[in-house]
């Protein structure tokens, strides 16, 4: 694998271009086709990843393969394509050089992945290619697939000079990750947004919604941590996909943890890779079911074009954190804690600044949280 990783390494810091009319000439129809109708398209502003990995899970329950396709990697490139068989990677990689070459073009990262992992589920006899969206989901490299099922996991605010302002226009970028939709499946997203998807977007034919499905089940959604949901909404996926009755799954619920990782117990020390307001309220949420410390020091990294402002803002208004930004040039695209330096003064937050060592030796219980890219670099220097 290391071709392939020397050819990955070569493209980081390359900007993403959409190549996404050139893509679809990478397949050929019958492949697209195929895609288009074995593809599990999962698309939301948060909660993607851990929704894939309950689909396939569930699927392998129930006699069912896939190959997932997530994004990003904490620590290896490897963990984006996984599947319960071995599959080589690398096997491909020739025909997309060839096809980089006769279209004049270079491939991001994400694409050249995209394409890698399409090729290698074409290739197997898996029954399902359960597919995470990067960014948005209409302008999306995952769209060029078309995909009949597609699973909508929540609208909120993150990446909006790309996807706009509002709810309703965010929607609009996710929920034309396809515009063929035979089934979709719809998480926790507000009444407003609901009654939109029902009489808006005839290009979705059935739609499914895990308010519905919660509701059927006599459980208050309120009540449910964000991976709960996601748990429910791959369920209820999977059981309508199959046309099965796999409810008695509902039973796992109360072992499915919150969706943040805990490296150690005392003193403990969590890891979660919240990066927008709405996942940082999730993970508050869910790490109050769980503990009930009086103080926890919280030390942040965010990649730039956040919103700061609103995320720290929030997490001084628990009164019960102490704030740490892990120093600059941490990891990839690191947003600047110093450039918010009169916006913290005029607000009166208190904070230090720490390394990811210190947090690793910090005797208090402690969360790191922000950018995956920050969780992966924590994990690369083997403090876990």
């Amino acid at each position: 694998m290391k071709e392939l990783e020397k050819y990955l390494n070569s493209k980081i810091g390359i900007s993403n271009n959409k190549n996404l009319e050139l893509l679809k000439l990478f397949f050929t129809q019958s492949q697209l086709d195929d895609l288009s109708n074995r593809t599990i398209a999962v698309v939301g502003t948060n909660g993607k990843t851990s929704t894939v990995n309950f689909i396939h899970q569930l699927l392998k329950k129930n006699n069912k393969s896939s190959l997932m396709f997530t994004s990003p990697h904490l620590v290896e490139y490897t963990e984006r394509i996984q599947s319960d068989k071995n599959l080589n990677l690398q096997s491909n990689l020739d025909l997309v050089k060839d096809f980089e070459e006769k279209n004049n073009i270079v491939l991001g990262y994400f694409e050249t992945l995209f394409l890698l992992a399409s090729l290698l589920f074409l290739d197997s006899e898996l029954d399902y290619f359960v597919s995470e969206a990067g960014i948005g989901g209409k302008l999306d490299t995952t769209s060029v697939i078309q995909s009949k099922n597609v699973v909508l996991t929540s609208i909120g605010k993150d990446h909006q000079d790309l996807l706009g302002y509002t709810d309703h226009e965010v929607l609009n970028q996710k929920i034309y990750i396809s515009s063929n939709i035979k089934n979709l499946f719809v998480g926790d997203i507000n009444p407003e947004l609901k009654n939109l998807i029902l009489n808006n977007y005839p290009h979705s034919k059935v739609k499914y919604f895990l308010s519905d499905f919660v509701n059927n089940l006599n459980i208050e959604m309120i009540d449910l941590s964000a991976n709960q949901k996601n748990y429910l909404l791959a369920l209820n996926t999977v059981s309508l996909l199959l046309k099965i009755n796999i409810n008695n799954e509902v039973n796992n619920l109360g072992t499915i943890e919150g969706r943040f990782e805990i490296v150690n117990q005392n003193p403990l020390k969590v890891l979660d890779g919240a990066h927008n307001l709405d996942g940082i309220k999730h993970f508050f949420k869910d790490y109050e079911n769980q503990f009930n410390y009086e103080k926890t020091d919280v030390f942040v990294g965010f990649k730039k074009g956040k919103d700061l402002k609103s995320i720290i803002s929030y997490i001084k208004s628990k009164n019960k954190y102490s704030i740490y930004f892990i120093q600059e040039n941490s990891f990839y695209d690191q947003e600047n804690s110093s450039d918010y330096l009169d916006y913290f003064q005029k607000e009166s937050i208190e904070y230090r600044v720490a390394s990811l060592e210190a947090f690793s030796s910090n005797k208090n219980p402690s969360i790191l949280l922000g950018s995956l890219y920050l969780i992966g670099e924590y994990k690369k220097r083997k403090l876990v």
